[in-house]
């Protein structure tokens, strides 16, 4: 998949090509190149996630703690009946 992926957007290769020296449709090729694609994507947005956790937990002592009504995340909010 990897191997397809940069023959095609690193150095140019038609699809189709790439799919008759690896053994396979063009439709799986095209499906790998978006497939790797979008894990470059996840993987560039988790590195984004670490840093911004990183600066956040700097940050943290520097903020009032959560208030008593706080629960994992959310607020809790009891419904009046």
């Amino acid at each position: 998949m990897v191997a397809a992926y940069s023959l095609v957007t690193k150095f140019g290769a038609k699809q189709k090509d790439v799919a008759a020296v690896l053994g396979c449709s063009q439709a799986t090729v095209a499906n790998w190149v978006k497939e790797v694609g979008f894990q470059q994507q996840i993987t560039g947005l988790q590195r984004e996630l670490d840093d911004a956790n990183e600066y956040i937990e700097e940050l943290q002592h520097m903020l009032p703690p959560p208030e008593d009504d706080y629960i994992d995340g959310d607020y809790f909010q009891e419904e009046n009946y």
